[in-house]
């Protein structure tokens, strides 16, 4: 198998070529009104921005490179719908339900360390009808998130261009990313 690669703009670094086609793939899912898949790929993405942003030492995505990527980049720029703020370990904890099992229940909501989070989305709402939780859900909207992930993106790529270090050891990470291209043969 040879792969004839055809794809992004070699003049643009991989973090770019990345994010672009993620924030392109999440506004297709919203636009065609799937909020379930364009939150898997929002909360995929803060995963890979957590890495990404991460010290030079750290060789895998975990809980606490996504929490201390959205501690700088989500929650400053989100906006409660229903409830208090949400904050880090909320989102954690949301993301793990939605990757998991596509639902808002976690381990870290059933031991009431993390709120279940509840969604908006163009005048509908995603909630659970069977919660026994300890704590109150919260609500978010999924395209106040989604622009939360965008503008995030866009101050992280600009923090991580402005340091050397960041940047070499975000620009290795990347060259692992998926690259895509004819098959051929």
């Amino acid at each position: 198998m040879i792969l004839d690669y055809a794809g992004d703009d070699p003049n643009k670094n991989r973090m770019v070529s990345w994010f672009q086609m993620q924030l392109r793939a999440i506004g297709t899912c919203l636009n065609a009104d799937l909020p379930e898949a364009a939150l898997a790929l929002i909360y995929s993405g803060i995963d890979t921005f957590g890495l990404l942003a991460a010290s030079p030492t750290i060789q895998d995505a975990s809980g606490d490179t996504f929490k201390q990527w959205c501690e700088k980049y989500i929650l400053p720029r989100m906006r409660p719908v229903e409830g208090g703020p949400v904050n880090a370990i909320d989102l954690w904890a949301a993301r793990c339900g939605v990757l998991h099992t596509s639902t808002p229940l976690s381990a870290l909501e059933r031991a009431g360390k993390a709120h279940q989070i509840w969604y908006y989305f163009d005048g509908k709402a995603g909630v659970n009808l069977i919660m026994n939780s300890a704590m109150p859900p919260l609500g978010i909207d999924i395209q106040n998130l989604a622009l939360a992930f965008k503008e995030g993106g866009l101050a992280c790529i600009t923090d991580i261009n402005q340091d050397a270090t960041a940047f070499h050891a975000a620009d290795a990470r990347s060259q692992h990313f998926l690259r895509w291209g004819k098959h051929v043969g």
